[in-house]
């Protein structure tokens, strides 16, 4: 709804707005009282996510109790590692909205897990668990605790490859003017190091789940001749379907196809999605 200014009852009218904009409108309205409420939960004494929510345990950090290991035969699921990074805190506003957008992400991991329920009372949507890790970088090290709240364990890093490190002139040279954060971006390396995990996926936290991930989490866990692998595979759209899929595949990724000139000639990879095996050697 937009107000017109001038003419009508009262010097102004309020006219109706495209069916677009309405409901552009009607998400902000939404997002704005989700984003209320979860403030009203970081604000709380009590358990961030008591049992009559979408998270059935008693505490967000309680969910992934399971072993991480890719072997199920004891019948546990498997544990995906979900990290995050936080990365600058010298704006404070753009901090909270972060903050927000963490506790929207891991809901969302939450709602395509095996851990969620269906209203309807159907399957969970989901065969695998999850856990939530944050990576902060030592100068937003003070804000670690709310992470700890929304369920996210907590590792407090500096970067790994400093300004002086960086082998190649014009990247050293240029590393810190680069989008966002310069080098400290580099302790999203950090994700390779969860390695009681068969996968960890990288997030940036302005995105949320809308369907579960199993096709990948099954490509990479189940060997090339499993049926599991073969038809998780046939489902997996690629940006080359003429290249052929290797013997094992050790990450899925995107590319910075808009950062890179020309384009897709030489493109980096995205750091905002990746699902890796995670190897500290890598």
């Amino acid at each position: 709804i937009a107000r017109r200014r001038g003419g009508g009852v009262s010097g102004g009218i309020l006219s109706i707005c495209s069916p677009s904009r309405l409901f552009l409108a009607t998400v902000a309205v939404a997002l704005t009282i989700y984003i209320l409420s979860v403030r009203s939960i970081l604000q709380s004494p009590s358990s961030p996510f008591p049992a009559n929510t979408d998270f059935d345990a008693t505490s967000a950090r309680s969910v992934s109790v399971s072993s991480p290991s890719s072997d199920a035969t004891d019948g546990s699921p498997v544990v995906i590692a979900h990290a995050i990074s936080l990365i600058k805190c010298s704006k404070g506003p753009s901090v909270t909205g972060f903050l927000d957008a963490a506790a929207v992400l891991r809901q969302s991991i939450h709602k395509n897990s095996i851990h969620y329920r269906p209203k309807d009372g159907g399957n969970p949507p989901s065969k695998y668990s999850y856990q939530m890790y944050a990576i902060v970088h030592t100068s937003c090290a003070e804000h670690a605790k709310v992470l700890e709240r929304l369920g996210y364990e907590i590792m407090v890093r500096d970067h790994p490859v400093k300004k002086e490190d960086v082998r190649g002139e014009w990247l050293r040279n240029h590393i810190e003017s680069e989008n966002c954060c310069g080098s400290a971006e580099f302790i999203k390396l950090y994700a390779y190091h969860l390695t009681k995990h068969p996968i960890a996926v990288h997030w940036d936290m302005d995105v949320a789940i809308l369907q579960p991930m199993d096709d990948l989490y099954d490509v990479m866990i189940y060997p090339s001749d499993d049926s599991r692998h073969v038809e998780a595979k046939r489902k997996i759209e690629k940006q080359h379907p003429e290249d052929p899929w290797p013997e094992k595949v050790d990450a899925f990724l995107t590319r910075d196809i808009t950062s890179a000139k020309p384009w897709e000639k030489v493109t980096g990879v995205q750091g905002g999605f990746l699902v890796a095996r995670p190897d500290p050697g890598e």
